[in-house]
């Protein structure tokens, strides 16, 4: 059940709404009187506010004069109601509303309970809505019978709470189990609209999202001021779903989507599925930088990669080969990165899903060298250095004889085996586990 209410100072033309005299309501005939508190019957809208502006005598710096009330509980749990039920209901929901006080950190009284009971109000039940959900509708006067002033601080999370405590008593869902159940099917939709995704791409994941079948979902990315999408919601009716309310540790996160992919379609499944295009690799001579970095680690190789830690005898990039990157040139498939080498800085555009692919590996909530671990796999990437001869990337033979970027083997492939090489120098330094994730 959700529970929604603000003061407002539009108080007449809100009572037409509720009543069904307002010319902007097209069936009045679906709007019932349910009842009135301290007020006579048979009153019509401008009858019941000159009744309320009689309370409100003396008030007259009071702006908002009325407090406009929603209660929406399921179809399912309404549809037996007769007109004393929902009654009852209402004032089931004022009298929870009446008991709430808002606390401040150190659990102090911050905004004193109301007394909506005590004062006037006029309530009536809608079915016009597109899917005939049954809703009430109720103005409760500002000011009580005693000449108080009802507190309107946080009126809505008073709505919320009381809602919610109605809902627990009667045995029905509230609107936060009915959230997180939406969730989970969206969630689930996702996981698998990435599963039936031969490739990775942003755009056939947000197409096929909004193309699901008995859904009305729309994808609403929040973007920077070039472009890249940073963020983005899952927009399902009226509510809104951050991708990082989704999934397990965050798997659904745009930062995080590309490696759940990953994880879904094994590097070897994809390969045996479907030839993915290979991504050429100009190589120019120019003056190799060896590293001097530290190696505090075994060199590990996921499990993906280890496919790739074998020379081919059509590999015509030998030990001691001097590298280039060819990413000095900007497209719409890349982003702007300075790498540092040495203390010269490097200003190159390196693929978006690359850069990416590192984001995810080197997470900053997670670890704590994430910097100078992406800046070196962006230099093994880029070909601004090779890796350290004395070194082996499956941590035997010192012989590096084809590590780098292969004819046949996919960018994002390549990447990876520079984030592990990277590792392999530098080690990982994860953040303490008391942060928030």
């Amino acid at each position: 059940m959700v529970g929604k209410s603000k003061a407002i100072s539009h108080g007449i033309n809100n009572l037409r709404y509720i009543m069904g005299e307002s010319k902007n309501k097209k069936h009045p005939e679906k709007i019932d009187f349910i009842c009135t508190q301290h007020l006579p019957l048979g009153l019509d809208a401008m009858g019941v506010w000159e009744s309320m502006l009689a309370s409100l005598a003396g008030h007259d710096k009071l702006k908002n004069t009325l407090i406009q009330v929603e209660l929406s509980p399921a179809k399912e749990h309404t549809k037996h109601f007769t007109v004393e039920d929902w009654k009852l209901l209402w004032m089931d929901f004022i009298e929870e509303f009446d008991k709430q006080t808002i606390k401040d950190k150190n659990n102090n009284l911050k905004s004193k309970p109301t007394n909506l009971v005590g004062s006037k109000a006029v309530v009536c039940l809608h079915r016009e809505s597109k899917g005939e959900i049954p809703h009430l509708h109720g103005g409760v006067c500002r000011v009580d019978e005693d000449g108080n002033v009802n507190n309107d601080h946080e009126i809505h999370i008073r709505a919320q709470r009381a809602a919610e405590a109605v809902a627990k008593k009667r045995g029905w869902a509230t609107a936060m189990d009915v959230r997180t159940s939406n969730a989970e099917h969206i969630t689930n939709i996702c996981m698998s609209t990435l599963k039936d995704m031969p490739r990775w791409s942003w755009e056939d994941y947000v197409a096929r999202i909004e193309r699901t079948e008995g859904e009305n979902l729309k994808v609403k990315a929040r973007t920077d001021s070039q472009g890249n999408v940073k963020g983005y919601a899952i927009i399902c009716g009226k509510a809104k779903y951050k991708a990082s309310e989704l999934g397990k540790n965050r798997s659904l996160a745009y930062s995080r989507l590309a490696a759940t992919w990953s994880r879904l379609h094994p590097v070897s499944v994809i390969k045996q599925e479907e030839a993915r295009p290979s991504t050429s690799r100009s190589v120019n001579k120019v003056n190799t930088i060896s590293t001097t970095l530290p190696i505090n680690r075994k060199h590990l190789l996921l499990e993906e990669d280890k496919q790739h830690n074998m020379p081919r005898k059509d590999d015509t990039r030998k030990e001691g080969s001097t590298l280039k990157g060819s990413y000095t040139t900007w497209t719409p498939d890349r982003r702007p990165i300075d790498i540092d080498v040495d203390g010269t800085k490097h200003h190159l555009y390196l693929p978006k899903d690359v850069l990416q692919l590192f984001d995810d590996i080197f997470d900053y909530r997670e670890v704590d060298n994430w910097k100078p671990l992406t800046n070196l796999a962006c230099a093994y990437f880029a070909a601004l250095l090779a890796p350290d001869e004395q070194i082996s990337v499956g941590g035997g033979s010192s012989n590096n004889t084809g590590w780098s970027g292969k004819k046949d083997e996919d960018e994002l492939d390549y990447a990876r085996r520079c984030a592990q090489m990277a590792k392999s120098k530098l080690g990982v330094r994860k953040k303490s586990s008391g942060l928030h994730r």
